[in-house]
């Protein structure tokens, strides 16, 4: 099956603002992709240091 006629048969076009649909397509995938690191990123818990590492530079 083709996607581009089946796209045509629901929506009638296959540009929107003069740039193709496979465009907005491949942005909204980096989008979400991009959304889903940040959630992943920000839920993440800093690692703890070591006492014996904290407060320890050699002179």
């Amino acid at each position: 099956m083709n996607l581009t006629n089946l796209w045509m048969t629901l929506f009638g076009t296959t540009t929107w603002f003069g740039l193709n649909i496979g465009f907005w397509v491949s942005m909204a995938i980096v989008i979400l992709i991009v959304i889903i690191q940040n959630v992943v990123f920000w839920n993440m818990k800093p690692k703890e240091k070591e006492t014996s590492e904290i407060g320890t530079k050699e002179q």
